[in-house]
């Protein structure tokens, strides 16, 4: 029941954080998707052996969040659970990875650690630039400008779509929790003897409440494509966001861990 509330609580802070006024919220969709684009490619790229760029790239994210005005508790409830299962995956690398060590700066770390310490950046990094986007972006935003792109029709269409049926999911299934607890208020929980019944019909009426979504949506006229919205944001926000990310970008990928053994092996002769 808890669990379900914090669920739906995400799901709606995301909306209402996605309609306020800030200068995140102002720029133009494709900017923040391209910008996003470019963000993931450079981080995932990154080897074992660049830290330092990942850290580097990661120092964009609180600048992001404070322009943003975003929150930061709710993000880092959603990393636990992925920095879990990253880190679970990740252990292996200790005991069977062979490769060379990564340089944390002066700061010699052998590869297992390395390769694990990475993994657990990329999955930070992924996990906060999504939350943020969604954050800054509302979803019928997101689509009418996904639009734009060559993707498919059915996949714009089927992502929206499946975030608004996945809401309706949830508020079933907290209505039909309280309706047990109701029921059964000695128990802690639903009986596996009777969940897969509860699942069947959970459903069930989830299905008639996204028909009726569905049905809404045609009455107002939708007819398999959203409706173009204006251009958000001045031309030189967005450039100056997709030129920023891309310039820190290429920055931490090639340049970031050669500028500091540099700097590193001639701070000896500084001296």
């Amino acid at each position: 029941m808890k669990s379900l509330d914090t669920a739906i609580e995400t799901v709606h802070l995301l909306d209402d954080l996605a309609g306020e006024d800030t200068p995140l919220t102002r720029l133009s969709p494709l900017a923040k998707v391209g910008s996003l684009f470019l963000f993931l490619v450079t981080l995932v790229s990154l080897g074992p052996g660049n830290l330092i760029g990942a850290l580097g790239l990661l120092l964009v994210l609180p600048v992001l969040y404070q322009v943003g005005r975003l929150p930061w508790k709710q993000p880092l409830r959603q990393l636990r659970p992925v920095l879990f299962m990253v880190g679970g995956f990740g252990m292996v690398n200790l005991f069977w990875f062979q490769g060379s060590p990564a340089y944390l700066g002066p700061v010699q770390v052998p590869g297992g650690i390395g390769v694990l310490l990475l993994l657990l950046l990329k999955a930070v990094g992924c996990v906060l630039a999504a939350y943020g986007l969604l954050a800054t972006t509302s979803l019928e935003k997101l689509a009418c400008a996904l639009q734009k792109l060559p993707l498919p029709r059915v996949l714009i269409i089927s992502m929206l779509l499946t975030w608004r049926y996945l809401v309706l999911l949830l508020q079933e299934g907290r209505r039909m929790a309280a309706a047990y607890q109701l029921r059964a208020p000695e128990s802690r929980g639903i009986p596996w003897k009777i969940s897969g019944s509860l699942l069947g019909l959970l459903f069930l009426r989830s299905l008639d409440r996204a028909q009726t979504v569905y049905e809404s949506m045609k009455l107002r006229g939708f007819a398999g494509r959203f409706p173009d919205q204006e251009s958000s944001g001045s031309g030189k926000g967005n450039l100056l966001l997709l030129g920023g990310t891309l310039a820190w970008c290429l920055i931490c990928r090639f340049c970031l861990q050669l500028f500091l053994l540099h700097c590193i092996l001639l701070l000896p002769f500084l001296l």
